[in-house]
């Protein structure tokens, strides 16, 4: 087994974490306490896949040819920011009208700089996330590629952004705390893009760190779970379980993806994974703020959940397309006006 299986099931695994991310936020598809709800209620770590892919294709890309850091940066934004404002307009209008936000929130939603402001009609903070990262992308995986100590490199790395972590939490900042917990899987995603183009494979060594890795993950939710954080002088969120967890994790997923006949499941989590972007962006603006289950609704919660699920993928199916045929369009009449 290599680590190309990461890049050879990515669509599959970023299907399989947005499918998570939307359980996370369907809070009685399961009874609480139950096995389901607990798996259900650790979907924020479909987040971290999301930031571990993202960032492995980010080097790849990188890896293949040298880019500018303009036109890299360009790309990334001409991935992200059509679908972005089609949503978060329409939805920061929303909040205006209806909820009391500022105008000034349109300018800040636009700017992306709403992460760190905070206004009252603050969009969610993945994509602004999402861009700071892909801003420092370019220097850090240079950085990494260059150096004859690239995993101790990316351990430092992590462990610098634990310390970050710890003092905004320490001094209250826990509004950036989305963007920072995972930053050391950002690093992770880095080495496994290196990893992946050089072709290497899981050795006796590879197996045996990963094992360890989630036994350590295990420990830690442990730890997370049961300590009081008043008197510590360090604090476990458990977000930072994921550190651990989702490289081993997305290895397991992509062996079982590749070596179990899952054809039809394999192909819905592709479609899911190639359209999560604007599945996601519409869960966080229209399913999760109007999705609770009307009191007295006679459609049982699990099957009430699973109907908006399923509509959000399909939602954010057809908003692909859209988006897709619109850059087409646009694109070719830069094409034509050039061409005069």
């Amino acid at each position: 087994m290599d680590y190309g299986l990461l890049s050879r099931y990515r669509s599959q695994l970023m299907g399989a974490a947005m499918v998570w991310v939307m359980l996370f936020h369907a809070p009685d598809l399961a009874p609480q306490g139950s096995l389901p709800d607990l798996i259900r209620a650790a979907g924020f770590g479909g987040v971290d896949i999301f930031i571990l892919l993202s960032a492995m294709g980010l080097a790849l890309s990188l890896e293949r040819r040298d880019q500018d850091y303009a036109a890299f940066l360009a790309r990334r934004g001409e991935r992200l920011l059509p679908a972005y404002f089609v949503v978060m307009v329409p939805y920061t209008l929303w909040l205006i009208l209806t909820k009391g936000a500022t105008w000034s929130s349109l300018f800040w939603n636009a700017s992306l700089l709403y992460y760190w402001v905070r206004p009252s009609g603050a969009f969610n903070w993945y994509v602004a996330g999402a861009m700071t990262l892909y801003a420092i992308t370019p220097f850090c995986f240079r950085r990494l590629r260059a150096s004859r100590h690239r995993e101790g490199l990316t351990a430092a790395a992590c462990v610098a952004a634990l310390a970050l972590c710890q003092l905004f939490t320490h001094e209250g900042y826990w509004h950036v705390t989305d963007l920072f917990f995972r930053v050391p899987v950002f690093f992770l995603g880095l080495l496994m893009g290196l990893y992946v183009g050089e072709g290497r494979r899981l050795s006796r060594r590879d197996y045996a760190f990963w094992a360890a890795a989630l036994v350590v993950g295990t420990a830690y939710l442990y730890v997370s779970l049961t300590a009081i954080w008043e008197p510590w002088p360090v604090h476990f969120p458990e977000c930072h379980l994921f550190l651990f967890t989702t490289v081993p994790m997305c290895l397991v997923l992509a062996f079982c993806l590749e070596r179990l006949p899952l054809g039809g499941l394999s192909q819905l989590l592709e479609l899911i994974g190639k359209n999560s972007l604007e599945i996601y962006l519409l869960n966080v603006s229209l399913f999760v703020p109007f999705q609770a289950l009307p009191q007295g609704c006679p459609v049982p919660a699990p099957v009430y959940y699973l109907g908006s699920i399923l509509l959000n993928i399909a939602l954010g199916c057809l908003l692909h397309r859209l988006v897709e045929e619109g850059k087409a369009a646009w694109r070719e009449r830069r094409k034509t006006a050039a061409a005069r």
